[in-house]
């Protein structure tokens, strides 16, 4: 997956699992049903625009950030590779990690745009006709504030070690 993609290391959850590896035979299952709790409350983070704390409004239009088309929001996912004791979590949203860490105006540097032949209105009310030129523009052209939708609740937590715990007492094999 490209976009982002966070990693959870829990010592404690990984020490549970390390000390019964040889007695379960399998971890698919649980690793699969933990990506299931971390994806949906992920999920739960746009519903709620923001967990544990709220992110900024919208201050250019109206309605709610992060939600607009839901394309981020679905395209959270879950993945346990074969063989492997690890669940990832992720997006294949190019612009998934800016929204989530935030970008400074500026920080990924200038373009030279190509601006066409247009009409503009002056303030008296005159229209005039702007000649085609080239300008220079900032990436981003604005401060994109960080609204961390990629992480893990401490509810999540809990629930994740009773996975384990119940996996492990069940003797699940």
């Amino acid at each position: 997956m490209s976009g982002v993609t966070f990693e959870y290391n829990d010592k404690d959850v990984l020490k549970m699992i390390d000390e019964t590896a040889g007695r379960i035979k399998h971890n698919r299952r649980i690793m699969g049903s933990i990506g299931g709790l971390v994806r949906e409350s992920i999920r739960t983070n746009f519903a709620d625009g923001g967990r544990p704390n709220k992110w900024r409004r919208l201050k250019r239009r109206k309605g709610q950030p992060l939600r607009d088309t839901g394309r981020l929001q679905n395209s959270i996912a879950s993945l346990v590779p074969p063989g492997d004791n690890r669940v990832i979590i992720g997006t294949n949203v190019k612009y998934a990690a800016m929204q989530n860490f935030g970008a400074k105006q500026g920080s990924f540097g200038t373009i030279l745009e190509q601006v066409k032949e247009h009409q503009r209105v002056s303030r008296s009310g005159t229209r005039f006709t702007v000649r085609a030129h080239a300008r220079r523009a900032q990436l981003p052209w604005g401060t994109i504030p960080a609204r961390e939708f990629m992480l893990v609740q401490r509810e999540d937590e809990i629930e994740i070690k009773a996975m384990v715990a119940d996996y492990i007492l069940e003797g699940k094999t």
